[in-house]
């Protein structure tokens, strides 16, 4: 679990801004996302794999659409808790190599999991669609394994954190 609680979550969204009282809030989050990829290159929109705990999971920053006052921020990594663990996994590269093709059956065609910095503009009760900015090859980008519609998944990212690579404890991907 990240550092905020389900709970914390909802009482600070419900809340809103404490500086000009808004209930727009920006958040940011490392959400996992399902990559297509033809030949290791993109090949199509992003499929977003979040919701309730797990979007709240990844959150580190929430701050006002309006007057930019900061409501959250948390510097831990907010996968494994390691001290200053988000700005290493924003400003290094992708660790896990991206395929090209699945090592089983050789078809180009494989889809990529991975760990991305988002951002959800939400309001009252509604929260936008996660959008990012960050490209496959970007610092920040975190990937953890590849699929084969065939062959199934493969060589998933094992041994350190996804997000900041931090050594274990690491908690189960999800799947």
């Amino acid at each position: 679990m990240g550092s905020l609680t389900e709970a914390r979550f909802t009482e600070l969204v419900d809340r809103g801004c404490t500086a000009c009282s808004t209930k727009k809030l920006v958040i940011e989050a490392y959400v996992e996302g399902k990559f297509p990829l033809i030949g290791g290159e993109p090949a199509g929109v992003v499929t977003w794999a979040y919701k309730g705990e797990t979007f709240v999971d990844g959150v580190f920053a929430i701050r006002c659409a309006a007057c930019k006052h900061e409501v959250f921020a948390d510097p831990m990594c907010p996968r494994c808790h390691a001290p200053d663990g988000l700005v290493r996994a924003l400003e290094t590269e992708n660790a896990h190599s991206v395929p090209k093709e699945c090592p089983g059956c050789g078809i180009d065609s494989v889809t990529y999991r991975a760990f991305v910095p988002a951002t959800v503009l939400y309001e009252g009760k509604r929260a936008g669609k996660a959008r990012t900015e960050c490209d496959l090859y970007d610092p920040g980008y975190r990937g953890i394994r590849a699929e084969c519609k065939s062959c199934g998944p493969f060589d998933p990212r094992e041994g350190v954190c996804p997000v900041c690579d931090a050594p274990g404890p690491i908690r189960p991907q999800p799947r």
